[in-house]
């Protein structure tokens, strides 16, 4: 079943917290909100999503979920890692996957989460070494593609797209698209995954008849047909990410 949830509607449950970092290291505080909240458990693939705005400096320690995850940065940057992060670079880590430190640069770091199943909280690493499970580890992440203003975007001749995850045997891929007004962007077919997000992260695009503004995460089933969006007079930057099918 599709799910639709928006960055303006969620941030009526916006909420702070301080972020936990490693010893003698500042973490400070992020904002959370829930565009589709988490429901079910770790095994239901209940689909759930949240914008995280991690404030300027501040340093959230390594970690691991016990559920597959997409990131997408989508304002600010910083250090993924070691890595260079702004917008928008696509990270995906499989469950028991440990990653980071995350580290917000001068202007802070906002970024997508997108989920299959309740998570039950980071587990901290190395503290929470003894808690992850034997399983195969594995983390992507593609280069950052950067925004466009409206001007460059309705300006295009044509729609980019950027295979931020080439599509792998196992169904993971994400694809970043940009394109001006009028252009029809299909996603693929729901089958090869366990699941798709559809994030416009600007612009405006229209999926059945239906117009979503930037801010909007869109959830596609494995059961649901492939997902046909049509961009508005301003365009749109969308961002298609798929799970990987279970035990692969």
């Amino acid at each position: 079943m599709t799910m639709i949830g928006s960055v303006t509607d969620a941030f009526n449950n916006r909420r702070e917290r301080p972020i936990r970092s490693a010893p003698g290291v500042s973490g400070g505080h992020i904002f959370r909100s829930d565009l589709i909240p988490e429901t079910g458990d770790a095994e239901s693939d209940a689909p759930n999503c949240k914008l995280i705005e991690q404030q300027p400096h501040g340093v959230l320690q390594s970690h691991f979920h016990i559920v597959d995850q997409f990131q997408i940065m989508v304002a600010g940057e910083g250090l993924l890692g070691k890595h260079h992060v702004a917008p928008y670079t696509v990270h995906f880590a499989a469950k028991h996957t440990g990653y980071g430190p995350i580290t917000a640069g001068e202007q802070g770091l906002h970024y997508m989460v997108f989920r299959l199943g309740k998570d039950s909280g980071a587990g901290y690493l190395p503290e929470q070494r003894g808690d992850m499970k034997d399983l195969p580890r594995r983390h992507v992440m593609g280069t950052p593609v950067g925004c466009l203003n409206d001007t460059q975007r309705t300006a295009l001749p044509s729609t980019l797209e950027h295979q931020a995850i080439a599509m792998q045997t196992d169904g993971l891929f994400a694809t970043i698209y940009q394109a001006p007004a009028h252009q029809s962007i299909v996603g693929p077919e729901p089958t090869s995954g366990r699941g798709q997000f559809i994030y416009i992260a600007a612009g405006a695009a229209k999926l059945d008849g239906q117009t979503h503004e930037a801010g909007t995460a869109i959830f596609i089933a494995p059961t649901d047909p492939a997902a046909t969006l049509t961009t508005d007079l301003s365009g749109a930057e969308i961002l298609v990410m798929q799970f990987p099918r279970a035990n692969s």
